[in-house]
Formats: C-alpha cells, sequence, structure tokens
C-alpha cells in the first residue's frame, strides 16, 4: 500500500486522484493474484486433462493398430479373391482356346448351304460363307466383315452391333443386288497359347483375343420385341392357409373344440342390448354364429358373424391386415373389415396388438407420430471463446470466381460471435489450416463441438486437438439439433448469402466478411446484446452510426481516459455484460424448453429392448426412413443410447429411435388360483388419496398381545403401553425429523380445472375443510398451482375427499431415495424368537411439507382454494420421504428393521425385547410420531411381513398359494397342456430333467394331435412327478427389492387374478400368487371394467411391494387407457384413478396367451 502512495505522489496525484490510485492500484494487484491462483487452478486443471488426453492417445493408438491389423486382413482376402479370378480367367481362356481349334477342323474348306432360311424381306444374292473374314452385299451392310458358322442356323444371315452398320428402320434404297466377295483365306489361330496370365487381368473377355478370332456379337433387338418379351414380376402376397386348409367340417370342428366359444353356445337364443344395437348366438347348420343389429350398421339389417375358433384368429388377422388387399390399415378399420364377417371375444384387444405388431407398419410409420423426448438444457457458458460450435456448408453450386465450394463456421457459446471462412475444400488439412486461422484472431477455444465429419474425426484433427489442449465433443449420428446453434447460423448465413448475391452468384465468397458484420452487430434474441457488445464492450460504428453523424453532424466528443482506467472499467462492462447475457440465456433455455416439451413424451429404453433407428435410406441420404430392429446394449446418456447396429456399435439420440413391438408367437399358458372371498367393491382404510379423518377411535385396547406370553410378561407390557400412552393413537402426529419437499421440471405452475362436486356433499365436504383448518392440517392459499378434489362415497354411504395430482406428478423430479432389500431385511432376523409389528398411524400425514412447497399442494373447492402443510397421499416422492424420516429416526438403533411405516422389534430374550421397544417408543415420542394401536402385535414369535410368514426366527412362504397351484385340475384340453407346461416351465431348473420329464406331456401339443387330449399311463406319471419334485422343494424365490417387480393380471366372467413375478437369470419367477371370486355386482361389469377391476385389486394385494418403486404391469388388454381416457362417469372409476396414483409402474401390454398364471388364477 505505502509503494502505491509512493508511485502515486511521484506521478504529481493528489487528494482525490492518489486515493483513487491508490484505490484502483490495490484493486489491480488483487486481481492480479487472483489471476496467479487461476492460473495455478488451470495449470492443474491442464495437467490432469493432459494426464486423460496421454490415456485417449494410447488408446486411440491401440484402435489404430486394430484398424490396422483389419487392413492387412482385407488385403490377404482380396489378394486370394485376386489369384482365384486369374485362375478362373485361365481356364475360360483355354476353353474359348479350345472351342475355336474345333470349329476351325470342321471348317477347312467351304461348304455349300442347305435348306437355307430367309431373315431379309427383300430379295439378296448370300454367298457360301466360311469362318473368319467374309465379303456380304445387303442394305443394310456392305463390306468384309468377320464371321463364324453355326451348326443350325436359324438365318441366312445375322448382322450385330457393327462398325458402319445401318439402323434397322433406314436400309439403303438404292441398293441393288450384287455378287458377294470370297471370303479371306484363315490362318492358325493358335499363336496366342502361350500368352501370359497376366494379361488376362486387363480386361473381360476382349483380352482372350486371337489374331483372326471371329468377333462374336449380338443381334438387334427392337423396342416393341423387347416389350414383348419382358416378364411380369409377381407380387408377393401374404402366405395364409385360412382357405387352403380349413373346410366347412373344420370350421365346425374347430369351433366345437374352442372352450372361449362353449358359453356362447349354450347361452339361451335372446336378445341382449349392446350400446344402441341388440345381439344374440345362434347355431345355424352347426355353425356358431353372432347376429348383431344395429340402426346404422349393415342397413339396419342382422349382420350375422362367424365365431372364429382360437387356432384361425391369426390367420383371419392376417387376411384382414397384412395381406395385399387389407392394405396394413389401423385398428378400427382392421376391426371393422373383421367384424363384418367374424368375431370372436377379445376381437378388439387382439386386433390393436396385433396392429401394433406388425413390422410393415412399425417401418413405414410417419417420423412426426413418433414423440420427442424432453429437451435437456445445455450448460451455459460465461466465459468468451470457451466452447464453440464448428459445422461446414456446401457443396455451394455454383463455386465462387476463385473455386470456394465450401463455407466453414464457427459460433461462440458465450457471446454468439460467429466467424466464417470460404474454403476450396473440406478435408482434413484444409479443415485445420482454416481453424488455425480463426483461432489466431480469437483465441484457442478450451471445447469445440462438431458432428462425426470424417474430416473432424479423423487422427489428423486429433493430433491438431491434442497439439492446442482442445476438448472436442461430437454429436451423436443424424441428430444435428445437438449442434443447433451453428445449424441455425448456418440457416441464417445461407439465407442471407442467397439474397446478397443473387445478381453474381459467382462472387458469394466476397459477401461473407460483409454480412459477418451484418450478423455481429443485431442484438441476439437469446443474450439480448449483440455479439460486438460481448466480444468488446462496446457498441461498434456501423452503417447506422455513420449515417447519423452525416445528418446531424454530431460526432461527439471522445472522454479521455489513461489506460488503467480504460482497462478496468472496460473489464467491469464486460463482466456486468455477460452476468446479463448469462441471465436472459437462461430466460430463453427455460422458455425454449417450455414450449418444445408441450408435446414430448419420455420415452427411456433398457439394454436389451429392439429398436427401429431412423436412418437415411440406401439411395439418398436426405431421405430417412425406419429401419431394424437392432438391440440396445446400454444407456449412455439421458438421451443417448449405445445400439447394436450389424456388426458393430453406435451411440444414437433417443429421438432417431423407436421401440419395437415384436409379434409373440401363438401360445396359452394357465396358471393355478389362490381364491379369497374377500370383495373389491369399496375401498376403505387410508390407502385412498384422501384428506384423512383426524377423530382419534383407537386406543390401548386395540392393540395385540402374543398368545404365548406368560402373566407377569403381559403385565410388563401393559405397564409399557401406560407409558407410552399418547403414543397409541390413531390420529397422525407432527414430526420435525424431515420435511416433504416437491422439485418440479418446470417453473410454469399446473392448474387444472375444478370437477364439480354434487350439493349433497358440499356440506360434508365443508364440515372437513373446517376440521383440517383448526387441527392445522391446511390453510387457505393463493398459490397459482390448483389440483382439483373428487369426492366419493365409501361403504357407510359417507363422502371421502381425494385430491388429484396427476399433472403434478407429470413434471415432479423423481426422488431416487433408496429402499430396504427383502435380503437384508429377513438376514437381521435371524435368530430372533421375540418379535412385535408396530404399524405408523397414516405416516404420510404426520410429516410436513417444507415452506417453499407449500403452494404446489394447492387444491381447489367450491368454497376456495386451500394449500397442504401435512405431506399428502397422491404426490409420486411421498413414499421416498416417509422412508427418509423412518431411516434417520431410527439411525444407530439395532434389533429394528422397517419397511415403510411398519416396523419389527427382533430379539432372542423377552427383556431385551422390552428394553428396545421402550427406546423405540422414546425415539418416536421424541419425533412426535404416533402408532395405529390396531395394527400393532406385541410379544409374539408368529407374524406376517411384506407378504412372508414369520414363525420362531424362520421365515417360510404361504404355502396355501402353493397348495391351490399344487391342486390345480388334470389338464383335459390342449390349451390347458401348454397351461400347465408354462406354468411348470417357470420352475424347470428346481425339477432334474424337466424336458425328459414332461416329453409325454409337451408331445400331446404338437400340431395334428386332437385338442381333447387322450390321457394315458405316461401322461399321468409325467404329470405325477411334476407335482410331486414341486411340492418337496421350494417353488417360489425369495422376493429381491433390489430388481424389478413385473405384475400380471387377467380377468374372467367368473374371477380376477394377478401374478407377481421377477426375473431371475432371464426369465420371470414368481413371487406370490392371487386371485379372488368376483361377487354377483362385478360379474356385471364390462370387460374393459373387470380388467381394470383386476389391476386396482392386484396392486392393492401386493401394495407392500410395488408402493414407492417402479415397476412393470403386464395385461392382456389395455384398461389403463380407459381409466385415463374416460370421464369420470362414477364414483368406482374415480376411486380406481386415484388410488393408481400413489405408484410409478410402466404398462406392458401382452397377448392372452402369454399372460402365464394370471390367466390360471383368475
Amino acid at each position: 500500500m505505502a509503494e502505491f502512495w509512493g508511485k502515486g505522489i511521484e506521478l504529481g496525484l493528489k487528494g482525490k486522484q492518489l486515493t483513487e490510485f491508490v484505490e484502483s492500484q490495490t484493486r489491480l494487484l488483487a486481481q492480479r493474484e487472483e489471476r496467479q491462483a487461476q492460473r495455478e487452478r488451470e495449470e492443474r486443471q491442464a495437467q490432469s486433462e493432459e494426464r486423460q488426453a496421454q490415456r485417449e492417445r494410447e488408446e486411440r493408438q491401440a484402435r489404430r493398430e486394430e484398424r490396422q491389423a483389419q487392413r492387412e486382413e482385407k488385403e490377404r482376402q482380396i489378394e486370394l479373391k485376386r489369384l482365384e479370378l486369374q485362375i478362373k480367367m485361365e481356364t475360360k481362356r483355354l476353353e474359348l482356346q479350345t472351342e475355336m481349334v474345333r470349329v476351325q477342323n470342321e471348317h477347312e474348306a467351304p461348304r455349300q448351304r442347305d435348306n437355307q432360311q430367309q431373315m431379309l424381306h427383300w430379295p439378296s444374292k448370300l454367298p457360301a460363307f466360311t469362318d473368319g473374314k467374309d465379303q456380304i452385299d445387303t442394305p443394310d451392310f456392305t463390306g468384309e466383315v468377320e464371321a463364324v458358322c453355326l451348326k443350325k442356323p436359324l438365318y441366312d444371315l445375322l448382322i450385330g452391333n457393327i462398325g458402319g452398320a445401318r439402323r434397322p428402320d433406314d436400309p439403303d434404297v438404292e441398293w441393288r443386288m450384287g455378287s458377294a466377295q470370297p471370303a479371306a483365306e484363315e490362318e492358325d489361330p493358335l499363336p496366342f497359347a502361350s500368352e501370359d496370365i497376366s494379361e488376362l487381368l486387363r480386361d473381360d473377355r476382349a483380352a482372350v483375343h486371337c489374331r483372326d478370332q471371329p468377333q462374336v456379337v449380338s443381334a438387334v433387338t427392337t423396342r416393341a420385341q423387347a416389350k414383348k418379351d419382358k416378364t411380369t414380376t409377381p407380387l408377393r402376397v401374404t402366405n395364409s392357409s385360412a382357405t387352403a386348409v380349413v373346410d366347412r367340417d373344420r370350421l365346425i370342428q374347430l369351433q366345437e373344440a374352442d372352450l372361449t366359444l362353449t358359453k356362447y353356445r349354450s347361452r339361451p337364443v335372446k336378445e341382449m342390448t349392446k350400446g344402441e344395437g341388440t345381439v344374440h348366438f345362434e347355431v345355424k347348420a352347426k355353425i356358431l354364429y353372432r347376429v348383431f343389429q344395429h340402426a346404422r350398421v349393415n342397413g339396419g339389417k342382422p349382420l350375422r358373424q362367424v365365431l372364429v375358433p382360437q387356432p384361425l384368429r391369426r390367420q383371419v388377422m392376417e387376411v384382414a391386415h397384412d395381406s395385399i388387399m387389407g392394405g396394413h390399415l389401423g385398428v378400427k378399420k382392421t376391426s371393422d373389415r373383421i367384424q363384418a364377417a367374424f368375431y370372436w371375444p377379445g376381437l378388439h384387444a387382439d386386433v390393436t396388438r396385433f396392429c401394433r405388431s406388425c413390422d410393415i407398419c412399425q417401418k413405414t410409420i410417419p417420423r412426426g407420430r413418433v414423440p420427442k423426448v424432453p429437451l435437456q438444457k445445455m450448460p451455459l457458458i460465461d466465459r468468451p471463446f470457451k466452447r464453440v460450435a464448428i459445422d461446414p456448408i456446401g457443396e455451394i453450386k455454383p463455386p465462387s470466381e476463385e473455386g470456394h465450394r465450401w463455407v466453414l463456421t464457427l459460433v461462440d457459446y458465450a457471446t454468439r460471435y460467429p466467424e466464417a471462412v470460404p474454403l476450396k475444400k473440406i478435408d482434413t488439412e484444409t479443415v485445420a489450416e482454416a481453424l488455425v486461422d480463426i483461432f489466431s484472431r480469437i483465441g484457442v477455444p478450451e471445447e469445440i463441438l462438431t458432428d462425426l465429419g470424417t474430416q473432424f474425426v479423423s487422427e489428423c484433427m486429433e493430433e491438431v486437438n491434442r497439439l492446442l489442449s482442445i476438448r472436442h465433443l461430437t454429436t451423436t449420428a443424424y441428430h444435428p439439433m445437438c449442434n443447433g446453434l451453428v445449424e441455425k447460423f448456418n440457416a441464417t448465413l445461407k439465407s442471407t448469402l442467397k439474397k446478397l448475391c443473387s445478381e453474381q452468384p459467382r462472387q458469394w465468397h466476397r459477401y461473407i466478411n460483409a454480412l459477418l458484420f451484418a450478423y455481429r452487430e443485431v442484438p441476439q434474441e437469446s443474450t439480448g446484446f449483440s455479439p460486438f457488445e460481448l466480444m468488446y464492450g462496446r457498441t461498434v460504428r456501423g452503417p447506422m452510426q455513420i449515417l447519423k453523424e452525416l445528418w446531424t453532424k454530431d460526432v461527439g466528443t471522445p472522454e479521455v481516459k489513461n489506460s488503467y482506467q480504460y482497462v478496468f472499467e472496460l473489464r467491469e462492462k464486460l463482466e456486468e455484460t455477460l452476468e446479463i447475457a448469462r441471465e436472459n440465456l437462461r430466460k430463453s433455455q427455460d422458455s425454449g424448453k417450455h414450449y418444445y416439451d408441450r408435446k414430448a413424451v419420455n420415452r427411456k429404453f433398457t439394454p436389451g429392448n429392439k429398436v427401429l433407428i431412423l436412418l437415411p435410406t440406401d439411395h439418398n441420404k436426405l431421405l430417412m426412413q425406419w429401419k431394424g430392429p437392432y438391440e440396445v446394449e446400454a444407456v449412455v446418456g439421458i438421451n443417448d443410447y449405445k445400439v447394436n447396429v450389424g456388426k458393430k456399435s453406435k451411440i444414437y439420440h433417443a429421438n432417431l429411435l423407436k421401440l419395437y413391438v415384436e409379434r409373440p408367437p401363438e401360445a396359452v399358458q394357465v396358471a393355478a388360483s389362490v381364491e379369497e372371498p374377500a370383495e373389491l367393491d369399496e375401498f376403505d382404510g387410508e390407502e385412498l388419496l384422501e384428506l384423512g379423518d383426524l377423530h382419534k377411535k383407537e386406543g390401548l385396547d386395540d392393540v395385540k398381545l402374543g398368545p404365548d406370553l406368560t402373566e407377569d410378561q403381559q403385565k410388563e407390557l401393559h405397564d409399557f403401553m401406560g407409558d407410552f400412552t399418547h403414543r397409541f393413537c390413531d390420529v397422525p402426529g407432527s414430526t420435525s425429523l424431515v420435511e416433504h419437499e416437491v422439485h418440479l421440471t418446470s417453473d410454469v405452475p399446473v392448474r387444472s380445472k375444478p370437477y364439480p362436486i354434487p350439493f349433497q356433499a358440499r356440506e360434508s365436504l365443508k364440515k372437513d375443510i373446517d376440521n383440517m383448518l383448526k387441527m392445522g392440517v391446511i390453510r387457505e392459499s393463493s398459490s397459482p398451482y390448483s389440483s382439483p378434489v373428487v369426492v366419493v362415497k365409501k361403504k357407510d354411504s359417507t363422502n371421502r375427499v381425494c385430491i388429484d395430482f396427476r399433472k403434478v406428478n407429470k413434471i415432479t423430479v423423481f426422488d431416487p431415495e433408496p429402499m430396504p432389500t427383502a435380503t437384508d431385511l429377513f438376514r437381521q432376523l435371524t435368530g430372533s424368537k421375540i418379535i412385535s409389528k408396530i404399524d405408523l398411524s397414516k405416516g404420510y400425514w404426520q410429516i410436513p411439507v417444507s415452506e417453499e412447497d407449500i403452494p404446489k399442494t394447492a387444491f381447489a373447492t367450491p368454497d376456495g382454494t386451500y394449500e397442504c402443510l401435512r405431506m399428502p397421499f397422491g404426490m409420486v416422492n411421498s413414499g421416498a420421504t416417509l422412508k427418509r424420516g423412518m431411516r434417520k429416526m431410527l439411525k444407530g438403533m439395532k434389533n429394528v428393521v422397517y419397511y415403510w411405516d411398519d416396523l419389527l422389534v427382533h430379539t432372542e430374550t423377552f427383556a431385551e425385547h422390552l428394553e428396545t421397544l421402550r427406546e423405540l417408543f422414546s425415539r418416536l415420542t421424541k419425533a412426535n410420531l404416533t402408532v395405529r394401536p390396531s395394527k400393532c402385535i406385541l410379544g409374539t414369535d408368529n407374524v406376517d411381513f411384506i407378504g412372508y410368514s414369520l414363525e420362531e426366527g424362520q421365515k417360510g412362504l404361504l404355502l396355501e398359494n402353493v397348495t391351490k397351484i399344487l391342486n390345480a385340475p388334470r389338464p383335459e384340453t390342449k390349451k390347458q397342456v401348454r397351461s400347465f407346461l408354462g406354468l411348470a416351465g417357470y420352475y424347470r431348473e428346481f425339477i432334474p430333467n424337466f424336458a425328459a420329464i414332461t416329453a409325454p406331456l409337451s408331445d400331446m401339443t404338437r400340431k395334428g394331435c386332437p385338442n381333447q387330449i387322450l390321457w394315458g399311463p405316461a401322461q399321468e406319471k409325467a404329470y405325477q412327478t411334476v407335482r410331486d419334485l414341486m411340492s418337496r422343494d421350494p417353488v417360489l424365490r425369495l422376493p429381491d427389492t433390489a430388481k424389478e417387480f413385473i405384475l400380471r393380471t387377467d380377468a374372467s366372467d367368473e374371477g380376477i387374478g394377478a401374478m407377481l413375478m421377477q426375473e431371475h437369470g432371464g426369465k420371470p419367477f414368481p413371487v406370490s400368487y392371487a386371485s379372488k371370486k368376483l361377487s354377483g355386482a362385478e360379474k356385471n361389469y364390462s370387460t374393459m371394467e373387470k380388467e381394470c377391476l383386476a389391476i386396482v385389486w392386484g396392486i392393492k394385494k401386493f401394495e407392500l411391494y410395488l408402493q414407492g418403486v417402479k415397476f412393470v404391469l403386464q395385461t392382456d388388454h389395455k384398461p389403463l387407457t380407459y381409466l385415463n381416457s374416460a370421464k369420470f362417469v362414477n364414483n368406482r372409476i374415480m376411486r380406481w384413478v386415484m388410488y393408481l396414483q400413489n405408484f410409478d409402474m410402466r404398462v406392458e401390454s401382452i397377448k392372452g396367451s402369454d399372460n402365464v398364471g394370471a390367466d390360471f388364477l383368475s
């Protein structure tokens, strides 16, 4: 500091000037030190990058060596082929030589030709020809030719395409018949016999030619003759045996054997209402028909449809969709075409699956029909020329006067400052020189982004990048959007250049600099500043400023500043400008993403998926078509995937990929059932997405104690419960352990139109709202967010209020909070003899919502808008927040495991058990959490936990499910045999020699065997052996919550079924089975509603496994589409939709014959 004061005094500065000088010098010193520190950091970073670059160079060297080995191998193969070609051509030459010698020997002397045939329509004098040179005289040609005589000539003379010949339609009209000259004598044709083989490689047959060898030429063929001789290529048609094999008797036989049509045959002939039409079934001439009548169908006349048995359904769909007259139309038109003559149960679902799995339809779908994935935000670059985008334009026609055909463009990401250089060619060396020329003006960037052009990814360019310490980034194949900054500038440059050089098109290279000035001078929409301002910190003097000065004569008085002051102020201005530009870029980026994502769909692929890729056609790289299918190998980015394309792998963006739906083979599989008499007409309990009931209804009397406890132990437990009476309450508490946060992908508020609330329900709704306001669960809101409220009836006719958070969930960032695996949970229970089960009372409602996220939970009612202060049901991350709170509360505590809001206390002794209970409830008290008394069991050795039975420290399966499978009825038809083998086949790893054991059964499913099987001793032995082995060995795998669950559901007229599975060894393996008979009311549901009921009931049955995790729902119908699109016409559908919002699932549609297990269970 003293040094600066002395230096200021030496410069003659005083007072304020001296103070400002010292302050500026001090700031300059601080900045210098900061720059020095920055340089040191950059040097360390450069060293790290150099090490990384060295590793990359070593990898590139290895790849080069591999490519060199491949090239050597390819050259060796070419050499082998060349030698093979030499041998073939030498053999051919020798064969021709031999044939010529034979012809020469046969025609040593001239011979007269007999039985001559006329080719010309005019009289001519034809001489006797010999092999060799002959003189001919015809209207088409006169002169000496090399001729050959045939053994059996078709004409006297054939004139081919030889020099001097006239066109067939233009003969010589002045020609007069003359005498032909004698043919020349022939010479020995053998001098070429010793010709070197290397001469054969110069050309084709012309190389095998001797001095006097006859020249063989083709005869002239007219266009009319060629058109007449042209053959018509037959069209490819679908190879279907629907009409070739099946006759009337076969149809009757298949209908009678099909169990899916039995109920229609036995149904009495009476009309049933189907919408606005009527339907009944009848048998006419032994053929089963469905008779449908509607005022707008078939002119109001009855339409008789043949009921198609299962073996023929696929053939009917092939004719209706795949055939040459099917037209590959959509689902609706294909269904309408089939229903004009045929019908079967599940027709629409079968046609939907068939059309969606059509290979041709999938590969010809328009590109716009495949939705794009959401736009990802690029990192904002705040330092000029840290990252630049590069791309070539061309080939430009016409070329410039100096021969330029290309333009290399460069755009800076931070300032949007463009550069453009005209080039005569775009090889690597030329591009590298142009880049070095640009870098000499703007500096060397840290990163460059280019496409996969050979000039950018060549070894020479890699070496340039290494020498200049440039990190090279590339776009994915056929995805120029990744380099959109320079692509957009290229479009502007081409459009403007076309306008400027319209009168002198070959002078376009001279307009580039003027065009760049015009682009740099105007403000950019995304930054709000011109590139010149962000680059130089000032507005450049351009045409507008010059015109203004000429008009006003006002040039302005320049401000006099010293160098230091100018540099210092310029730096501050540049920093402020760049900061404002950065903020403008962020806003522009958010706005662009918002509009782009309106129709985007978050499509994800997993390794092993089959996909189609949008690639250029084989004939035109500008035309794109779907090709494939190919297999996804790995996920390499948010939207980038490595796909195996032929013999190599490439990285493609998700917008170029489309999931390929494979058409499954025809198969029918079923499984045994687990029947439960419970009904699902209404839901009850806190599982629904309701606002809640905060009145206390349960107490200590509802807590269950173990039946084997002694009186002293029971007394100690009662004393323990008395000490924590306030914890045993069904009214939820409020903890401070964790807060529920809602992170959204968009800042645009989500608003939904409120659903109409019935007038009779508004009073109870208002009462519930008032109670929750008093309890502090909700509060009045002025939030811009708004989710609708639905009021549904419970079993007791009271109303339940539910909030529909579907739109908020769609833009919520998924919380990846890990879930404990079942293996870890059960491992900790080893050796435990006493277990207590504790269940939190409405665990969700005991967690508050983060203050800044409370507005996102707002919901609208007829009396106003409110927002949740406690974590509501229905938000996608509610379960993860609850799990995080449980983890914090139980951190470091032994002998306690938890799964969501279920806790197990497990010990070996009662004293230790009681001590652990007290520690647990002390923590519950500290966290202000309550437990539900009716769901608590204390001091027992037998509890159900996560769907398993725990008894005396041992884990066992729910054997009643296995018993149902073992007690399944003996198969009587081919369909039932396939179903039994399909189900047992999942357990083949537990059954030695499974294929040999089941061979008598699998033989009965062959084509040609009767549908009604002939059961014999061999089949009975195989059936009993499989059942016996299954009963002795475990047949259900323990659930691994680290893997994805698969839920299959199905419904029939009599019941619904569900099967929970996981993949082991690449195959789905059953975890648990469940089924339920339909009640009388449920049997009246439509087919689609029954399918929806099966899904909801199956998810509710296995909720412990599926809550809070992603899982796959496989069903042989599309009921979720119905749930999402149907109007809320009844309370039942509303409850189902609200309930499913708690779960994160992916739906897969499978054919009914592939729905192993669930169909059997239903």
